[in-house]
């Protein structure tokens, strides 16, 4: 079995037993009558007490199942001064949930406004108690004496976390003679793939996967009045990732990335973007699928081939479990003594050449899974 150096991560347990979770099916919630009716929760300006002049009033709400531009002629939205209507519209923006009612003048400097909106949902959610019928909103708008301020390129800080979570599949299972894995017997919306359903007193995980995840937030790209029509692109490798009305961003994957984050005045349209910032670079040895060390389950482990979706008894391998012979802290192939010590070693076919791995200073991530597998039920659900 090949080997390499494997990190017991200080988030690994948490996840691992999240993986050996009994009866992941039934702590699911069904679905009620809203799961896919399209209504809005709520609507309400944001930046009603001080607009820049040169702005737009912005407005945010909870939008289920639909696309905001479907309802820009529905909202009904009158912005006034003195009682006298002013000409403007709704405009989608890139955030869902998130809309801009722009003057077709700029705003008068100084003014003090008015905007009154409804929305009117569907007959279905408010019938289900999804939301209110209708959706009101009233608020005094304040405009400012200035124009916003401009854009600055926004200060990209990112905060690195790693965690690792055994891979379990009939690939990766090894277990005691007589004991097998089999495809788990639950499966609904909630379940993302399919389930396997394995014995940890008899069966054990041979790999993990290692992950990334990355907090991410910037400083604000302008600030007074302007400050609250700006909205935030988190674009991983050149693709939009999500956006925010405030640049704070997560990213989370088993690969390295390089990051920017966009800020977009909603007025002007204008951007400015951060420098760009790579993580997960030298973390090779950590990030995706990594052998794991077998839990001591008291027999001589093997794995079958998978026929019709179920491991073969007659055609099994024994697993190799035997630690190389090593007098250094790096992994030695035992028959390859010429070879550079570096090289990972050890047999992919379950033959007799064996391998030593040197635990990382964090701890040995084998017993840290066989300390979660103790700790659990005798039967457990993990997804393949």
């Amino acid at each position: 079995m090949a080997c390499n150096r494997l990190h017991a991560l200080p988030l690994a347990f948490p996840i691992f037993a999240a993986a050996l979770a009994p009866d992941t099916a039934e702590a699911c919630p069904q679905p009620g009558p809203c799961y896919l009716l399209e209504f809005w929760g709520d609507l309400a300006p944001v930046n009603a007490a001080q607009i820049p002049a040169d702005g737009v009033l912005v407005l945010q709400g909870t939008h289920e199942n639909g696309a905001d531009e479907d309802w820009l002629t529905q909202i009904e939205l009158t912005v006034t001064k003195d009682g006298q209507p002013i000409a403007g519209a709704l405009e989608a923006t890139s955030l869902h949930g998130v809309l801009a009612w722009r003057p077709a003048a700029p705003f008068e400097p100084g003014a003090a406004l008015k905007v009154n909106g409804k929305v009117t949902n569907p007959d279905e959610a408010s019938s289900y108690n999804c939301a209110d019928e209708e959706i009101v909103f009233a608020a005094d708008l304040m405009i400012d004496a200035e124009n916003g301020a401009p854009l600055e390129p926004v200060e990209l800080v990112g905060v690195v976390e790693t965690e690792s979570a055994p891979v379990v599949s009939f690939e990766t299972l090894a277990c005691c003679p007589g004991a097998a894995p089999e495809p788990g017997s639950a499966y609904n919306y909630c379940d993302l793939g399919e389930t396997i359903d394995w014995d940890p007193a008899t069966c054990t995980p041979i790999a993990t996967h290692g992950y990334l995840s990355v907090t991410l937030t910037g400083g604000p790209a302008t600030t007074g009045p302007a400050a609250e029509q700006v909205l935030y692109t988190l674009k991983v490798d050149g693709a939009a990732h999500s956006v925010a009305r405030a640049p704070s961003f997560s990213v989370h994957g088993d690969a390295a990335f390089c990051a920017v984050i966009e800020a977009m005045d909603l007025a002007s349209g204008a951007i400015t973007s951060s420098a760009e910032q790579c993580f997960g670079q030298d973390l090779g040895d950590v990030l995706g699928q990594h052998p794991l060390e077998p839990a001591e389950l008291g027999c001589p482990l093997q794995q079958c081939e998978v026929v019709d979706g179920l491991w073969d008894p007659t055609m099994c391998t024994p697993l190799d479990t035997e630690p190389s012979p090593t007098t250094s802290d790096t992994m030695v192939d035992a028959d390859a003594t010429d070879t550079d010590p570096s090289d990972s070693g050890g047999s992919q076919d379950g033959g007799d050449e064996g391998c030593a791995c040197a635990a990382a200073p964090t701890g040995d991530a084998g017993l840290l899974a066989l300390v979660g597998l103790l700790g659990l039920g005798r039967r457990r659900q993990a997804r393949s």
